[in-house]
């Protein structure tokens, strides 16, 4: 079995993707929570919810609308992609005059399972929630604007498009091995929206999702990921991107949100949370797999971004996975029975 320590440190030879990066560290998993159909006039909001959610039109149109947002409504038709990052309440409403005053009562399923609003179906729409690790989805969370609105309709989006097709075709037909295609499916309709929103942001807003498009700051953003341990410094970074220090150093910090060798230091903390949490490799093989000297520097280093020690951290990780194991199993029949109710509608 290949050593991740050793692996770690020996990266250089990988072709380092940071998107596939952080969603492996939070451990994402994209579920589907229901399908909506709605017809007539119908309006329905979706309080807030701090879990990072998925809403795509398979059929349809209507208007969506996030709440205290200061933002207007807008058309949300067949083939878009809405992802939600704790973002306020969301309204949909099959006029833009019924955004005002919608219900948020629950809503009950069908004796299909699916959730219905208003009579008919003329618009159909599926919803999910991407699963993640509590411990180590804060890179992921921080890196997602509050909402994401991804156009189905250019010619951009033919996969997008294709992608919603065939996971609506695995949840109308169940055959064989449904459960893991639409599991995969769901992750790359969620990969190709944050794909088309990258693309589409590039010129008009910042961030680490912005940064991984950009021709320069997205090659240093490689190499740092994929040679984590390696010592790097800023004018080796603003080389690799063909810029002086001083712009690479201001670009960096406008676009991403924090100092080249900041993001360094971040990202090796990040690995570090993970090997702590998973394995049993020694605090010294991970100081030597992520470039630190001596286990001394990498605790101190350790313990002034997190605020505790590596050995600390171990231990409590190992606690809350004890607990969150055991509050799994307790609430196991609670839950079942918010989904046979539909108590759990919130989650679309």
């Amino acid at each position: 079995m290949l050593d991740r320590a050793i692996f770690m440190r020996d990266s250089a030879k990988m072709n380092s993707d940071p998107l596939s990066d952080v969603l492996n560290l939070a451990n994402a998993r994209c579920v589907l929570t229901g399908k909506l159909f709605a017809g007539n006039e119908w309006s329905r909001k979706f309080q807030r919810n701090e879990t990072v959610k998925f809403l795509a039109v398979v059929k349809g149109s209507c208007w969506i609308l996030k709440e205290s947002s200061g933002v207007e409504a807008t058309v949300f038709q067949a083939g878009d992609v809405v992802i939600t990052n704790g973002a306020p309440s969301i309204i949909l409403a099959s006029r833009v005059d019924g955004l005002e005053g919608a219900s948020d009562a629950p809503l009950k399923r069908d004796a299909e399972g699916n959730f219905r609003i208003g009579d008919g179906s003329d618009f159909v729409m599926i919803g999910g929630l991407v699963e993640v690790d509590e411990q180590r989805c804060g890179f992921l969370r921080a890196s997602l604007p509050p909402m994401i609105h991804v156009n189905g309709q250019t010619t951009e989006a033919t996969k997008l498009r294709w992608i919603l097709t065939e996971l609506a075709e695995e949840t109308l037909r169940q055959r064989a091995g449904s459960v893991i295609a639409i599991t995969h499916l769901a992750k790359l309709l969620f990969v190709e929206a944050l794909r088309l929103h990258i693309e589409a942001a590039k010129s008009i807003a910042t961030g680490w999702l912005t940064a991984l498009d950009d021709k320069r700051i997205s090659v240093a953003l490689r190499r740092i990921h994929a040679e984590p341990a390696h010592a790097w410094n800023l004018e080796e970074l603003a080389k690799l991107s063909g810029m002086s220090r001083t712009s690479f150093a201001v670009r960096f910090r406008e676009i991403v949100g924090v100092p080249p060798l900041t993001y360094v230091l971040n990202w090796r903390m990040r690995l570090a949370e993970r090997e702590l949490s998973e394995t049993d490799h020694s605090v010294a093989d991970i100081a030597w797999s992520l470039g630190y000297g001596s286990e001394s520097a990498f605790s101190n280093a350790f313990s002034r971004a997190t605020g505790c020690s590596p050995g600390r951290f171990r231990k409590e990780s190992m606690q809350n996975y004890l607990r969150h194991r055991h509050h799994g199993k307790r609430r196991a029949p609670e839950l079942r029975e918010q989904v046979e109710t539909g108590d759990i509608q919130r989650k679309i």
